[in-house]
């Protein structure tokens, strides 16, 4: 058995034990995605007291937005995950959510991270901002076709699930950005000004876009049809008719081929856009799409930082390529 005061007067292992706590403080920020942009474009400096985090990057930017420089919003998944919707976040990062001032989601309206519901999060820190201020008719609801089961009477059934990347369209993401400043506002009061300001300039960014979504007076309708419901925000925003494809998925391209004329025949469109995400699919695919005197497009769903710009220059691109295509 070690002398009870065999280290009464040794600081040295005192000193280790902070250096040791102190790396480990580094390593848990270390999780987390800064915002490495110029103070007072998007996000703070990283010696604010303050911090907020974001679930998904387009919802940091906004929120550094309106933050500026002030409050330094973070956000805990790595960029190099393909899909963040589905990331799962590691003990360390949960801690580092646990201990910020405000943790920024899309929340039940059009819950986007599909981990936030497992993470213990007090109530308080958590700003819902596809929950409040919007209206039932913002959503957009799609049917699950990968959930279909039996019970009760109504036999084989699927239930519909709610779209999560709100922010594709600007007029919605100009909503949730009102909604993350009054709750910065309610955390921050001292700062209620510069928000404010920061706010103005945001909205005024946002509707931009929206105005540039609107079809060109006079130009012929061309029909949207989705692959995916991800980017069916953006779809019903530029204003034409969104057909939706469920056989994106199947490897069998005559069954696709069938299901793609079908659909087109029964919505009375002769001529259309086939919307992807990200990329487009294989050239058998695109064939089947061709057939039927349809055009492929493929958007980026701005998960991730891009390589150059930001989240508003994205959603501009997207929103380029899309009417460019639409011919408005």
């Amino acid at each position: 058995m070690l002398e009870k005061n065999k280290y009464k007067n040794a600081v040295w292992p005192r000193r280790v034990f902070q250096i040791v706590l102190m790396l480990g403080s580094v390593a848990f920020v270390g999780c987390f995605q800064k915002n490495e942009v110029t103070p007072g474009e998007i996000g703070a400096s990283e010696d604010s007291d303050f911090r907020v985090v974001a679930i998904s990057y387009p919802l940091q930017y906004l929120a550094g937005r309106i933050a500026g420089d002030l409050i330094a919003v973070d956000c805990p998944v790595p960029p190099d995950i393909e899909n963040p919707s589905r990331w799962k976040p590691s003990r360390e990062a949960v801690l580092a959510m646990q201990s910020a001032d405000l943790v920024i989601a899309n929340g039940v309206g059009a819950d986007y991270a599909k981990w936030l519901p497992k993470v213990s999060l007090p109530e308080t820190k958590l700003c819902r901002t596809a929950s409040k201020g919007l209206s039932l008719s913002d959503y957009i609801a799609v049917e699950d076709v990968t959930m279909v089961h039996s019970h009760g009477p109504e036999g084989e059934h699927s239930h519909p699930t709610m779209v999560s990347r709100t922010w594709l369209d600007p007029a919605v993401a100009k909503k949730q950005a009102v909604y993350v400043a009054e709750q910065l506002t309610k955390k921050y009061p001292q700062f209620a000004a510069e928000f404010s300001a920061n706010l103005a300039a945001l909205i005024k960014d946002l509707d931009r876009l929206t105005n540039l979504l609107q079809p060109i007076p006079g130009q012929p309708s061309v029909s949207l049809v989705t692959a995916t419901p991800n980017q069916k925000f953006l779809a019903r925003a530029a204003g034409s008719g969104d057909l939706h494809l469920t056989w994106f998925s199947i490897p069998d391209v005559e069954q696709a081929s069938l299901d793609l004329k079908s659909l087109l025949e029964g919505a009375d469109v002769s001529e259309g856009v086939v919307l992807f995400d990200r990329e487009l699919p294989s050239a058998e695919i695109l064939a089947v799409i061709e057939g039927q005197g349809c055009r492929s497009l493929a958007l980026d769903l701005i998960d991730q930082p891009p390589e150059t710009g930001d989240f508003l220059s994205s959603l501009e691109s997207n929103i380029t390529a899309l009417k460019k295509t639409l011919g408005n």
